[in-house]
C-alpha cells in the first residue's frame, strides 16, 4: 500500500513539474514581453523625438504611435496568458467519478456511446 502511495506522490510531483515548465515557456510569455519592451523604448524615442524627425514623417510621430501599439500587444498578449493558462501536456479532462450503483450498462437509456450499433 505504501508503495503505491509513494508512487502516486512521485507522479503527481512530475505532473506539477510538467505543468508549471509548460507555463514557464509559454510563447505567449516571451512574445509579448519582447513586445512591452521594445515599446517601452519606441515610446521612449517618441517622447524625445524632434520636431525634424516629426516633419520627415509628414507631421505624425510615428515612434510614438508605434510604441504605443506595440505596448498595447505585448499586454495583449500577457493578459491572453493570464487570462487562458496552458495545462500541462498530455492533461485531458479528470475523469468522473462513478456513479452509485452504476455498472457496465446501468446508465440511463441514452447514455449509450457512439457506435455501439443500438438504437
Amino acid at each position: 500500500m505504501s508503495e503505491e502511495y509513494e508512487y502516486r506522490h512521485e507522479v503527481e510531483d512530475l505532473e506539477q513539474k510538467s505543468a508549471t515548465a509548460a507555463r514557464l515557456f509559454d510563447v505567449r510569455r516571451i512574445i509579448g514581453g519582447l513586445f512591452v519592451i521594445y515599446g517601452i523604448i519606441v515610446l521612449i524615442a517618441g517622447f524625445t523625438a524632434s520636431d525634424a524627425d516629426v516633419r520627415k514623417a509628414s507631421g505624425i510621430n510615428i515612434n510614438l504611435w508605434t510604441g504605443s501599439c506595440m505596448l498595447a500587444v505585448g499586454l495583449l498578449f500577457l493578459l491572453w496568458m493570464k487570462l487562458r493558462p496552458l495545462s500541462a501536456p498530455g492533461a485531458g479532462p479528470k475523469p468522473e467519478p462513478a456513479r452509485p450503483g452504476g455498472g457496465p450498462g446501468a446508465g440511463e437509456p441514452g447514455d449509450r456511446e457512439p457506435g455501439s450499433g443500438a438504437g
